[in-house]
């Protein structure tokens, strides 16, 4: 009976543990392009007409910058997590 009981507790304490855990998916923490806050968002972010921009990336995650319209093309910068920079550019996706 004892080990009944303990196997069952630590069923139940994996089973909390997976539910607490984080789910991925989302970026943590902003991302500003020129005063607008594009929150968690992530993938391919159109940004308008092919501009200099101003990036602050306080999220977690990498955004590449492209000078064509839906992420394709040649990367016109990298921008790492926690970084900021002026690059020009249409779209961005944030990884």
């Amino acid at each position: 009976m004892k080990h009944i009981l303990r196997a069952g507790l630590g069923v139940m304490a994996l089973v909390v543990c997976v539910a607490a855990a984080p789910i991925t998916g989302a970026a943590e923490g902003e991302l500003i392009v020129d005063g607008t806050d594009y929150g968690g968002q992530s993938g391919c972010i159109d940004l308008g007409p092919n501009a200099p921009r101003k990036f602050k990336n306080n999220s977690d995650r990498l955004v590449t910058i492209y000078m064509n319209t839906h992420c394709v093309g040649a990367a016109s910068g990298i921008l790492s997590a926690r970084g900021s920079g002026t690059y020009t550019g249409s779209s961005m996706l944030r990884s």
